[in-house]
C-alpha cells in the first residue's frame, strides 16, 4: 500500500525517535478540499521526489506546528490502520504546508508498504480511575483505563467480570492535560468499544482490550497532548 491510499478520516501515527528519545504523535488523514489545493500537493511531491503522499492534520504546541526535521541519529517512522490491518513506512518526510490558510502535514514516501506485525496502535499509559458497564448490565464498575490509544483501550477491571469477547461496552473518564497555554484541558470521555480480548490469568483480575468502531479523533487529540507533557516534563531540569 503506498501512502497516499490512506482513506480520509484514518488514523496516523508519527514515531520519531532520536539516542534514548521518543516520542509518538497522532494525526488523521484528509484529502484536498479542491483541485487548487490537490494541485499544490502534487507539486511539493515534484519538488521533493516523492511518488505519493497524504494530507494530516497539523499538530500544534506552544504556538508553533511541531515539526520533523531529522538528524543522522534521528529516525521516523509512520504508521496507519487500515481495515484494522497495521502498515508501516519507514522512507518518510514530513513537512508543513498551508492550504487555504489552513496548516497540515505533507507526509510522503515512496514506499509500497506492506502489512506489518506491529500491534495496532500507539498505546499511551493512562492510569487514571473509571467507570465500565457492560451491555445491557444496569449499573456500572469501576477501572483503571490502563492505556488507550486512537484504535482502543486497555482496562483493568478487580473482581469477577466476565464479558464476552465482542459484547459492547461504554467506558467513562476524566483527565486533564496542560495546552500549548499552560492552562490544563479537560477531557470527558464517554466511549463506546467492544471487547477484542481478555485476561484473567491473575486471581480477582480481569485485563480487557477493546477496540472503538472508528479511529476517534478526540482520543488523538489527547495522546498528542499526553505524549508533549511528558517530553517536556522529562527535558524540565530537577529544581535544586
Amino acid at each position: 500500500m503506498y501512502i497516499g491510499e490512506i482513506p480520509e478520516g484514518s488514523s496516523i501515527e508519527i514515531n520519531v525517535a532520536s539516542g534514548d528519545k521518543k516520542i509518538s504523535l497522532c494525526t488523521f488523514a484528509r484529502v484536498p478540499q479542491n483541485p487548487v489545493d490537490e494541485k499544490m500537493m502534487h507539486a511539493f511531491f515534484k519538488k521533493y521526489r516523492y511518488g505519493s503522499g497524504i494530507l494530516a492534520d497539523a499538530i500544534e504546541r506552544n504556538g508553533k506546528y511541531v515539526g520533523f526535521h531529522m538528524t543522522e541519529d534521528s529516525t521516523l517512522h509512520v504508521f496507519a490502520i487500515i481495515d484494522k490491518k497495521p502498515y508501516a513506512w519507514s522512507e518518510v518526510k514530513i513537512i508543513a504546508a498551508s492550504f487555504k490558510k489552513e496548516t497540515y502535514y505533507l507526509i510522503m514516501s515512496n514506499q509500497n508498504a506492506k502489512e506489518s506485525n506491529r500491534r495496532a496502535g500507539y498505546r499511551q499509559w493512562v492510569g487514571h480511575d473509571g467507570s465500565l458497564k457492560l451491555g445491557l448490565e444496569p449499573g456500572s464498575r469501576d477501572v483503571v483505563i490502563k492505556d488507550i490509544s486512537t484504535g482502543g483501550v486497555g482496562l483493568v477491571v478487580d473482581g469477577d467480570v466476565a464479558p464476552r469477547i465482542g459484547e459492547t461496552v461504554h467506558i467513562t473518564y476524566t483527565d486533564k492535560v496542560k495546552t500549548s497555554t499552560g492552562m490544563p484541558k479537560e477531557f470527558n470521555f464517554s466511549l463506546k468499544a467492544t471487547v477484542a480480548r481478555k485476561d484473567d490469568s491473575v486471581p480477582n483480575r480481569t485485563i480487557i482490550g477493546c477496540q472503538f468502531d472508528k479511529p476517534n479523533e478526540t482520543v488523538g487529540q489527547y495522546i498528542n497532548l499526553k505524549q508533549i507533557e511528558h517530553k517536556q516534563q522529562s527535558n524540565t531540569p530537577p529544581r535544586r
